[in-house]
């Protein structure tokens, strides 16, 4: 049997194949550490009859198990010097000579291991991620871009070349190859961490370029005032939404951007104006017909705001949350049946969470006012079940940072006391 007929069923660059006890280092370390116990197994098999380099490579496994580079280094060094023809032990060697963080005796191991087996998988790889170690990243380039031509379906080559080309200020490159990694390993969270930083750069880079073309353009206005909203400067991303309303008056969409700043701020009749100027635009905006037919619910102007969110869902009957505000609507108009009937199609929309809460919620008080005592405390039971559960349930910023453009800008305020009569 050749020392590396077996390579391909075991080096699966994946950190799923890291062992729980694996102690705490970082990444790199980790995933080199699973190359080399995947690597030692073979060439343990290979080595079967030679009872001192199989010691020595058994001695070498353990000790990268255990963390301790300087062992692994001294057991790999006395399997080569026993084994001088093995590209294997050239190669384990070097991955702890890195982890031992010998990084240029671990590139010599490497270019070793390559002569003597050039076909041997991982070479080129992690010759890149050595380089890389070493900031000389035109190498680590050249070398990761070969590891992806040889596997090209490698995902962990893929984000590797992906950060290099980062580090190299090639933001557009770096996206490509992150993209073709988390094609191939959507779950991986390295991977999805240095693609979203690629993609923010490439964001940036086309930002700075509007800019310098055109500083004063509404572009460059809207994207500022968009990022002030997302940084929470609303007062800043207020001022931005107007420079670009006054540069393009008529653009679809501005008027909106304006408007939700403006609910945000708590500033409602120019908010209520922002929207009503965006529907002249586009009179079939179901999104800003919602957003200004629930505001207007929410200031106690029912007249006003049920029309619009029936001509909202009519256009779009996907928006599931205009049928809360629409229930609220109806029911301060005293329609209380068909009140009912729209939260409890907000319910079944399965659309925001909390407006599905709340519409139990006003169910619950509805049909107490209408003495129906066992479905409003059906409705109360809900509420409060659903309550719990999200009370319970730990929300990332990421989630809480996920924005819709149907979302409106102020939610519905979840009661404390259930009990208490909504508004």
């Amino acid at each position: 049997m050749e020392e590396n007929s077996m390579v391909p069923n075991f080096l699966l660059l994946s950190s799923a194949m890291l062992p729980d006890v694996l102690p705490h280092r970082s990444r790199i370390s980790a995933l080199l550490f699973t190359f080399s116990i995947a690597a030692a197994t073979v060439a343990t098999v290979g080595f079967a009859q030679e009872a001192d380099a199989r010691a020595f490579f058994q001695q070498g496994n353990a000790a990268m198990r255990r963390g301790d580079a300087a062992e692994a280094i001294q057991d790999f060094q006395q399997f080569v010097k026993a084994t001088p023809g093995s590209a294997i032990g050239y190669f384990n060697l070097a991955l702890a000579l890195e982890q031992g963080n010998q990084l240029q005796d671990a590139l010599a191991a490497l270019h070793k291991a390559s002569a003597l087996d050039p076909s041997l998988r991982g070479v080129p790889l992690f010759t890149g991620i050595v380089f890389y170690k070493m900031n000389r990243l035109a190498e680590a380039d050249a070398a990761l871009t070969r590891a992806v031509q040889l596997e090209p379906k490698n995902a962990m080559a893929w984000m590797w070349l992906g950060v290099v080309e980062l580090d190299q200020n090639r933001a557009d490159a770096a996206a490509t190859s992150l993209d073709k990694a988390a094609a191939l390993d959507p779950s991986n969270l390295d991977i999805l961490y240095h693609r979203g930083r690629a993609h923010l750069l490439v964001s940036k880079e086309s930002y700075a370029a509007m800019y310098a073309r055109d500083p004063d353009s509404w572009r460059v206005h809207e994207v500022l005032g968009q990022s002030d909203a997302e940084a929470y400067r609303t007062e800043d991303a207020i001022g931005e939404f107007q420079l670009a309303v006054r540069a393009a008056p008529l653009q679809p969409g501005l008027h909106e951007e304006l408007g939700d700043a403006l609910w945000t701020s708590g500033k409602l009749q120019d908010a209520d104006d922002a929207y009503a100027a965006e529907i002249k635009i586009d009179p079939f905006d179901a999104v800003a017909l919602y957003k200004l037919g629930s505001l207007r619910v929410t200031r106690d102007q029912a007249a006003q705001g049920v029309p619009l969110l029936e001509k909202a869902l009519s256009q779009d009957p996907t928006l599931v949350d205009a049928h809360y505000y629409l229930g609220r609507g109806m029911a301060a108009q005293g329609q209380n049946d068909a009140a009912i009937q729209q939260f409890r199609l907000a319910i079944e929309g399965k659309g925001d969470e909390e407006l599905q809460m709340m519409s139990w919620y006003q169910l619950a008080t509805l049909y107490r006012q209408m003495h129906q005592g066992k479905e409003a405390g059906e409705a109360l039971a809900a509420f409060r079940r659903m309550k719990d559960a999200r009370d319970q349930r730990q929300q990332t910023k990421f989630q809480e940072q996920a924005q819709r453009r149907d979302k409106l800008p102020q939610q519905e305020k979840i009661p404390s006391d259930p009990e208490a009569s909504p508004n």
